[in-house]
């Protein structure tokens, strides 16, 4: 094969595959045995909202620990000063970073993203 038909082979698989702006869900379980060939409009995907939070630390209570805790009581976390913070996008563990002041509002410097194999461990 020589590399004019390489170029063409390589355009025709983006046409058929939709040129990245679509993703097909020939592999969506849901789909399977329908014989149809489903898309998901990208800006559709885009649209979709989502809840972030950032978790500083974490602490089991028993209840009865919970209902003595009165105004000025300090509850200790489990997690060391200056580790990380953890970004969590619906409930799933994406990310870790650091606070960092934004015009008087707090935010996150992303410092690691959790890889796509752990996320989805996480998450079963």
């Amino acid at each position: 094969m020589n590399d004019e038909e390489i170029v063409g082979q390589d355009e025709n698989e983006q046409t058929t595959s939709g040129g990245g702006s679509e993703i097909a869900a020939d592999n969506n379980p849901n789909a399977a045995g329908r014989g149809e060939s489903q898309t998901v409009d990208k800006a559709l995907l885009n649209s979709i909202p989502v809840s972030i939070s950032v978790e500083l630390g974490r602490k089991r209570l028993k209840i009865s620990e919970l209902m003595d805790l009165k105004k000025g009581a300090v509850v200790p976390l489990e997690s060391l000063a200056g580790e990380p913070l953890q970004v969590f996008v619906n409930d799933t563990l994406l990310a870790k970073g650091d606070i960092v002041l934004v015009d008087e509002r707090y935010g996150i410097k992303l410092t690691h993203i959790v890889p796509k194999t752990e996320r989805l461990k996480s998450s079963d």
